[in-house]
This record gives structure tokens, sequence and C-alpha cells, in this order.
């Protein structure tokens, strides 16, 4: 895809670097190039996207089609006739402007995330009301949006970045570096970080570089960028420190190797320990990458700081449910419900709908009633998922209809299109579940996760060819995800066809990410094939990571008792009787191997 570069008047590639198939949603003929839904929203002005689901058309109108004064301060037009017409709007009041000369600071960089943030809508158009978490859900901290640590990884539009910052922490907003009509910045170099920093931090004492240099630049330590699009360059928001001390034990990017490519991240980790010592100040990306490295522990410790951003909170729950939790962790996050922070109670909802193991409606249930739109249509959404009634409950009706209008805004998208199968799949409405499924994938034939639960589907119906056929093109599109080969191996054995099932199962175990069961699985099969030696190997493998894993050591026992490794089998015997101490059948089998 090209487009004309107005400033030095030429064409260039939007991604260079990407082969784009015509039937991909990035193709300029696909969803992305939209401008109903991809660009109008902060390209115009009091826009109504107007989507109807029935044509799949859209009917969109708007008052200025660029961004004018209206766009951030309201209908002055509508304000203005109220003024020049008072008599027709006796007992009324004027139309409010937004926006004005004082206006606090975060509540300047809510206004401006509404466009400058990785988000998706809530409501159909932005009535200036409210909090920005009334109209719109910013993307998280989450690959591949950011790096593991926060980083700017692909376009988030700054919001996320900044809200990370002390400058945000601290009070500053859009308006202390930036005109807010001309856009441009107030002062030149860093003579604007001067404006509100101590001069020692201009000083080669602080930055070590040639003064008047692009390396003694401010923004090119503490605001690195990228190119997007071919040839928008973008700087990170974060304002954070390099960690190169961080690169060495994570790969993360740090500011340093940016510029010095030709050295190591363990030669800059140690100039930075020559000229400031080796400790460095405490930073959530420090447990965030460890929690991401194995330390589940970390995650909590990154959500229950209170005094950690918002945002990063919020990521490191979402985080913290993607591992193996116990009641007792889980009861501790249950009281993250009622956080200060409207995106952290609302992630918190979203974190407990992954345990379908356990019901937490009754502690959901007051949050319908939140002061936050998002909050409620969260806690709607749990609600509605276990079809619980909403017929005598006032509260759940409106929240539910919030959750409702939602879906309808965002169903021209394929992740609109899943949730709402979602819905109705868990409404026990399959017909209309597939058939939403299936308009994702149209939408976006590489959206594979609607193709995953939709081949699911399938099978539940008896449809087990055509099951096979979407998780086989799944392995097409993404031959490296694990889930598709784990899910064919399941189907061939319920088939009856070992062979398929034995080598979609090792294929599952040899791919990312991990499933734990396509190793619990793929040994048994082995050991119906009395493959024995190999079934331990494969158990061997995952219980490095899991070694009290009592289902996994006892296929590791099976295996042992097979092969004739007696001291090993009284080792494993050992350890399930240190799990499941009154387990008759290991106490049977110790006995007979001493």
């Amino acid at each position: 895809l090209a487009a004309w570069d107005s400033k030095d008047n030429k064409w260039f590639a939007l991604q260079p670097d990407l082969t784009i198939h015509h039937d991909e949603w990035m193709h300029w003929t696909g969803g992305s190039m939209t401008w109903n839904n991809m660009c109008a929203d902060c390209h115009s002005t009091n826009l109504r996207k107007n989507f109807d689901t029935v044509t799949d058309t859209y009917h969109t109108t708007y008052s200025i089609i660029n961004v004018s004064c209206e766009a951030c301060h309201g209908p002055s037009s509508e304000h203005i006739a109220f003024y020049e017409n008072r008599e027709e709007y006796e007992g009324q009041k004027p139309p409010e402007l937004y926006m004005g000369k004082v206006v606090a600071p975060k509540e300047i960089v809510q206004k401006c995330a509404r466009c400058h943030s990785r988000r998706s809508q809530l409501t159909d158009y932005f009535d200036y009301e409210g909090h920005f978490l009334d109209h719109y859900n910013p993307s998280l901290i989450v690959d591949p949006v950011y790096q593991l640590d926060g980083q700017i990884n692909d376009e988030d539009y700054v919001y996320g970045s900044f809200v990370q910052s002390k400058m945000y922490r601290n009070g500053v907003s859009c308006k202390d570096c930036h005109d807010m009509h001309s856009l441009k910045l107030k002062k030149e170099g860093n003579n604007l970080c001067l404006s509100c920093h101590e001069p020692k931090y201009n000083e080669y004492e602080h930055h070590f570089h040639k003064a008047n240099t692009e390396a003694s630049l401010c923004i090119n330590c503490h605001m690195p960028g990228k190119y997007y699009m071919g040839n928008d360059f973008r700087r990170d928001h974060s304002f954070r420190v390099p960690r190169p001390d961080q690169t060495v034990i994570y790969n993360t990017p740090n500011a340093c190797n940016g510029c010095h490519t030709d050295k190591s991240a363990q030669w800059v980790s140690n100039f930075i320990n020559e000229k400031y010592g080796d400790k460095r100040p405490e930073h959530f990306s420090d447990n965030l990458l460890a929690g991401y490295h194995g330390n589940t522990d970390a995650f909590y410790k990154v959500f229950s700081q209170y005094n950690y951003p918002e945002i990063i909170r919020a990521t490191a729950l979402e985080a913290y449910t993607n591992t193996q939790l116990s009641s007792e962790q889980i009861n501790v996050m249950l009281r993250f419900v009622n956080d200060s922070s409207a995106l952290v109670r609302s992630q918190t909802i979203l974190a407990l709908d992954k345990l379908n193991q356990y019901d937490f409606s009754e502690n959901i249930k007051p949050l319908l009633t939140d002061s936050i739109r998002w909050v409620r249509i969260n806690a709607a959404r749990y609600l509605s998922m276990r079809n619980i009634s909403i017929d005598e409950n006032q509260s759940f009706k409106k929240a539910h209809h919030e959750y409702l209008d939602m879906l309808k805004v965002n169903a021209d998208f394929a992740s609109g299109q899943h949730q709402i199968a979602l819905f109705e799949q868990a409404k026990g409405n399959t017909d209309a579940a597939i058939n939403a499924y299936k308009k994702a994938i149209k939408i976006d034939n590489y959206y594979n996760m609607s193709r995953l639960n939709l081949a699911l589907l399938e099978y539940t119906r008896g449809n087990s060819n055509e099951a096979e056929k979407l998780y086989s093109k799944v392995i097409e599109q993404e031959p490296d995800y694990s889930y598709p080969y784990f899910m064919l191996g399941l189907l061939y054995n319920e088939k009856g066809n070992t062979d398929e099932s034995l080598k979609y199962l090792e294929l599952a175990t040899q791919k990312q990410p991990v499933i734990e069961r396509a190793f619990y699985n793929y040994a048994l099969k082995l050991q119906e094939k009395e493959l024995f030696e190999k079934s331990i190997i494969v158990t061997n493998k995952i219980l490095e990571t899991n070694h009290l894993n009592e289902e996994f050591l006892y296929v590791r026992l099976i295996g042992e008792l097979n092969t004739n490794k007696k001291n090993d089998a009284l080792i494993t015997c050992k350890k399930l009787l240190e799990i499941n101490p009154q387990n008759t059948n290991y106490k049977l089998i110790q006995a007979k191997l001493q």
C-alpha cells in the first residue's frame, strides 16, 4: 500500500516490511483501510459511524470532515445560537463548551486520549461527558503493542505510554510541552525539558555526551522512537531511564544500544554502573519482567502497589490470571473489584472471568452501578455469560443494555463479531454464534481466535470433518502456534486414528506457547502404544517447570514401572505420596518397590 509524502513530494510504502495478501484484513481492500471505522472517529468532528449490522453497510454522518475547533471544545455553534437568540431558549441552560483555559491536567490527558490512544469504542459517539473509560477501552501494556517492560513496540498513539510516566503521576499534561492549537513544541531542544528540570540535567556529568549534539538531547535517551507507517517517527512518551541491565537479562530494548549498535548491552550496562553505581531506583518494569519470566508473585507485587500506574497494575492483573493460581491467590485478587482505579476494577472482572470453575457473581453484582461505564459493561458481561436473570434487576438491565450497545458498535470488527459469538454461545444460540464466528473470519481471514472457536463448535455438533478443516487452516496460517496441533491430536484420537493423533500431539509439544495438557495427552498415547521410554522423556520435559504436578508424576511412574526402572519409580512414588499421602494406590506401589 502506497501513500503520498506531502513534505518530500514522493510516494512511499506504508508497510515496507510486510507482504500483505489480498485476503488479509491489512490489505487495502480489507477492513483496516475502511475510513468509517479506522479513521473517521479521530479525523472528523461529531462523527456518527452508524454501522448497519443487517446489511453490513455504513450510514456515517459528521458535522465537519476534519478536526475542527468543535472536535475538542464541543458544539460552539449551538452555544453562539443560544446567546444570540435568548428568547428562544428561555428556561434552558446554555450548551456547554469544553476544554477551556482552566482544565485539570488529568482531564486534559483523558480528553486528548480519545484520539491519542490505542483503544476500542464503547459508545457510538463521543458526547464530551464523563470519564475516558465511559467511551473507550484502552489497550493494556501487552505484546505486540508494547514491549514486555512497557516501552512502545507497535503504534500506541501516546496515551498508554504517557500514563506510565512519572510526569503524568506528578501532574504534567500534554499542554505543558505542546501548544494545544499549533501542536508544535513550546520550546526547542533541551530548553523544553529545562522549563521544569534543573540545569544539572543538561550537563556532561549527567548525560556523558558532547554538548549541543544529538547525543546530548534529553529526548534521545528518555524518549527513543520508531518509524511507523513508513515515514512517521514517533517517540515513546513513558519518559523512562534507559535500563541496559534489563536488556542483559531479558533482551528488552534500551536507548543506549539504539545508538551504540556496535556495543553489547553488557558493555553499556557496565558503563552505566561505572558512572551511576550498580543500584537502580525501583521501577515497575523490574517486577513486570520478572513476572513474565516465571515469577508469578512479581505480578502480584505490581498490581498490589497503589503507587504504580493504573494501566500497569491492570496489565499485571491480566498476566497474573494467565498462570496457575491457588484458592488463596484468587481470594486475594478478588478484593481488587473494589479498587480505587476503574481500570483495575474492570480488569479484575475480566481476570475473574477466566476462572470458569468459580462463580463470582455476588462479588460482581455491585459493580453494575459503578460510576464508570467500562466497569458496568464488564460486570454485565460477566453475569450475562453465566445466564444470570436480568428481569427484576433494573441496574442489570441498564448495564446489560450498555453491554449490547458496545457489541453493536464494534460489530464491524472481527473482534466485535467474536464477542457477539461468545455472547450468543453463552445463551445457547449456537446457530447465531456460528454465524458471528463466520462473520469475524469474513472480516479478517486471519482472525484465528474465531476459527478455533468455530472448529470446536462444529465438532460438538458432530461436524468433525469441518472442524478438521478449520484447525488445518489455522496451522497453515500460523504453523508455529501449538493450540491447533493439540486440538487436531485430540480430534484424531476421538476418531480412533492413533497415528495421526500421535503425530499432532507430538507437534503440539514442539510449538509455542507450551500447553501442559498436550504433553500429558501425548505421554498417555505413547503408553497406549507401549512406548514407555519415550513417555518418560515427554513427562520429564514438563516436570522441569511443574515438578509437583500429580498427574504428570503418575504418568511418569507408569512409564518407569513398565521399563523396570525400580529406583526411579520409587523416587517418583515418594514424591506422589508427599503430594497425596493418603493415596492407597501409591502406598501399595511403594510397598512393592521397597
